[in-house]
């Protein structure tokens, strides 16, 4: 009988989901890819920073969501929703950030299913998501403008909020938003991670984010005749090299807002997916533009 040579096993059926298994588990990095941080030491993170932060909760249709947040609460609003799998510490740098403090009040919150918003516990309606993150706006409605900030992922919820509140939602920043429901990537990996016999091992936000991973496309598909609600100026950020989010929805974005005039589109040859961390200038001057 032939033998697999890397791991002395029949080559059956059973070495092959043997070493997918293996494959997964290593790309995973099971029980260090949680993308969370914890009340206490969000607080250590900020003790250095004047503004009180402050770590919320909140309860709405028997889940719960946790957000992060610092500043003034007489100036505008920056609400940011990270992409997956990922939490609210994805933009801590920019809600340290000293002259962003000066200008706004910032929101960081915890999707479903990942952070502390009901860990582990997936939820793949896009327009749920938005309805169980809405209540921050009216929440923190002051008066002032309201800017929804998306990065990947959360620039889909970020939209479907847009969407849905158009009322409560100023000002729209997509940054490499996964939106096109013809141009969603997908990895080898996604469809053996959904499988039983693997799913239990894998990390709890990663299998949040496989989840929502399969079902987006057809979530995205929802959204097609409901772009045409946003009216607010909007922002659209992305980079020709990124590797995870195509760069072909920038061209969907300019088809599905070509009926908005406030439209910006930045765009930029060799800038990647993870731009919101590695070139934070780039966010930020679009998020001071609207403040």
């Amino acid at each position: 009988m032939k033998k697999n040579n890397l791991f002395s096993i029949p080559f059956t059926f059973s070495a092959v989901l043997f070493n997918i298994f293996f494959l997964i588990s290593a790309i995973f990095n099971v029980g260090c890819m949680q993308f969370r941080t914890s009340d206490k030491r969000v607080w250590k993170k900020f003790e250095a920073i004047p503004q009180k932060v402050q770590v919320e909760r909140y309860q709405v249709a028997n889940r719960t969501v946790r957000y992060i947040k610092i500043g003034a609460d007489t100036l505008p609003t920056v609400l940011f929703i990270h992409g997956a799998p990922g939490s609210a510490d994805a933009f801590f740098s920019y809600l340290k950030d000293t002259v962003l403090l000066e200008k706004a009040r910032m929101i960081s919150v915890d999707r479903p299913g990942y952070g502390y918003s009901d860990f582990g516990k997936a939820e793949v309606s896009v327009a749920q998501q938005a309805k169980l993150i809405a209540p921050l706006l009216d929440q923190f409605a002051n008066g002032h403008p309201f800017l929804v900030v998306g990065h990947s992922y959360g620039g889909t919820i970020a939209a479907r909020l847009a969407m849905d509140f158009p009322e409560k939602v100023d000002y729209l920043i997509m940054a490499a938003p996964a939106i096109d429901p013809d141009n969603e990537k997908k990895f080898w990996v996604n469809n053996p991670a959904d499988w039983a016999i693997f799913k239990w091992a894998i990390p709890k936000a990663v299998r949040v984010s496989n989840d929502e991973k399969l079902a987006h496309v057809a979530e995205t598909a929802k959204m097609l005749p409901d772009w045409q609600k946003v009216t607010m100026p909007v922002t659209y950020i992305h980079g020709e090299k990124d590797g995870i989010v195509p760069f072909a929805n920038a061209a969907f974005a300019k088809e599905v807002l070509q009926h908005n005039p406030d439209t910006t589109f930045i765009l930029k040859e060799k800038m990647g997916h993870l731009f919101v961390f590695n070139e934070k200038e780039v966010l930020k001057e679009a998020i001071l533009a609207y403040l």
